[in-house]
């Protein structure tokens, strides 16, 4: 089981500049359209299946988080014919899930050693720098470093604690959605 380090953080598009220079790399452009698939009653997703420029992920995830910490257990493989995608969204209905929430992200991606850093805008919600590092240790405790590391490039950019987001983007984009509907 691998498990997923990450963090969140608002920021905005000027960003990319500071991450280029930081990583001596230029930003690989990525879009990436996620459905999450629940049961009906269900009040989190139970996978989710994400087209990523020209592959699909499919992912499953058992999510912990402490404040704007991340450690979440996760399976998830990737499927390279797009054209398969009607094929696993018919395959979901049939099986009885229903679509739990749709999640649309456009921006740059870099791979800095072990660490996977994105900058995204994400539709609704505005720009956010994502980064992750892949363990295989379960657990805050057992990835204190990882943590450590991730705070390390925050700051090397010119972020603040401050700016990590506790909330996940589904529970975000729900408050979005019921702001929505309570402005109409």
């Amino acid at each position: 089981m691998a498990y997923e380090v990450e963090i969140k953080a608002h920021a905005d598009e000027g960003l990319k500049e500071k991450i280029d220079a930081y990583t001596s790399q230029t930003g690989l452009p990525v879009i990436k359209e996620d459905t999450y698939y629940a049961f009906p009653g269900d009040v989190t997703p139970r996978f989710r299946i994400r087209r990523e420029n020209d592959f699909l992920l499919i992912s499953a995830k058992r999510n912990h988080r402490e404040g704007g910490l991340e450690c979440n257990e996760e399976l998830e493989f990737r499927h390279d014919n797009t054209d398969d995608q009607r094929v696993m969204e018919d395959m979901a209905a049939l099986l009885g899930y229903e679509v739990f929430i749709h999640k649309y992200k456009s921006g740059w991606s870099w791979m800095y050693g072990p660490v996977h850093i994105e900058l995204l805008d994400v539709r609704h919600l505005g720009w956010f720098l994502e980064m992750e590092i892949i363990s295989d240790k379960a657990g805050f405790e057992n990835n204190r470093e990882n943590y450590g590391r991730l705070y390390e490039i925050l700051a090397a950019v010119g972020l603040d604690r401050s700016a990590v987001e506790a909330k996940s983007y589904q529970e975000m984009l729900r408050d979005w959605k019921n702001e929505m509907s309570v402005t109409r």
